[in-house]
């Protein structure tokens, strides 16, 4: 079982860790390297051999619990289920991919200005199909709304271009300004008791 698990991630990627991680063991899986009934790596193990948080690897097996790919035995450790994950279960872990990397998306971008009225509920609820299907419509609509934003910001910035005259004579840099108050020149006066 050692060397069918792949457990590289990509510190780097756009996926979070955790969904890089879910999607290496549904890999093994889907390929036949790890057949059901096949133990896991135990969560420590599993952590130590990704080099993740373990609570990360907890978060991995609690969603691969939740699709249908995986299942736990208290005392026995975390197993391959047997039968193949239902439709639902392929439909939903596609959608938390589409959300993983649209927030990922989103995350490179400004925050918006106001926040939106339907958010996800909190805590650590399991999603349905429909609530994770308006969580990746919202998401969608808020990077076309940035698109629309940045495109307007470009088009202006154009336009200010266009609008400055050529000079012969080369444009002098600003001086530098200080990034926090300075106190030279300031009379201090003493207060005391």
């Amino acid at each position: 079982m050692g060397g069918a698990l792949d457990l590289r991630i990509d510190r780097d990627g756009d996926l979070p860790l955790g969904a890089q991680l879910a999607d290496r063991i549904r890999a093994a899986v889907q390929s036949g390297r790890l057949s059901p009934g096949d133990r896991l790596p135990s969560v420590r193990e599993l952590a130590a051999g990704a080099g993740v948080n373990v609570n990360t690897a907890r978060a991995v097996y609690a969603r691969l619990e939740s699709e249908g790919v995986a299942r736990s035995e208290h005392g026995r450790g975390t197993f391959v289920a047997t039968g193949a994950p239902p439709g639902e279960a392929a439909l939903r872990r596609d959608l938390r991919r589409q959300i993983a990397q649209l927030e990922a998306a989103l995350v490179r971008l400004p925050p918006p200005p106001e926040p939106t009225e339907a958010s996800p509920p909190a805590g650590a609820a399991l999603l349905s199909t429909a609530d994770l299907e308006a969580i990746r419509d919202r998401l969608l609509e808020r990077l076309d709304q940035l698109d629309a934003q940045r495109a307007e910001v470009l088009q202006r910035l154009e336009a200010l271009d266009a609008e400055q005259p050529a000079s012969d004579e080369p444009a002098r840099a600003p001086a530098p300004r200080r990034s926090t108050p300075s106190l030279a020149g300031a009379r201090i006066r003493w207060v005391g008791a």
